[in-house]
């Protein structure tokens, strides 16, 4: 896993998100979305979308079996059905 210098990311209605270290199938994560939860450091995975939804960072609709990166963590934290896009991820990162 690769250690990164905090990227962050800023998504709907306050959302903070930063990527402390990375992976291919692998995210460790900060969320912070106010007034509802606060995860300093939470494991995501690279899997296939099972529902449509919307990327928590670009806002972009995300379809059924589109790779994404999703919460990981058991039990099901409050943001489990959050979603970010793989190649929107990818980009952002290789755009550094």
């Amino acid at each position: 896993m690769t250690t990164l210098e905090c990227v962050p990311l800023i998504g709907a209605n306050g959302l903070r998100i930063e990527i402390l270290e990375r992976s291919e199938n692998t995210l460790v994560i900060r969320w912070v979305e106010p007034g509802k939860c606060h995860y300093g450091e939470q494991r995501w995975r690279r899997r296939s979308a099972h529902t449509s939804g919307t990327c928590a960072v670009s806002r972009r609709k995300i379809r059924r079996g589109d790779a994404v990166f999703k919460p990981a963590e058991r039990p099901a934290p409050l943001n489990a059905a959050a979603m970010i896009a793989a190649d929107i991820l990818t980009n952002l990162i290789n755009g550094l």
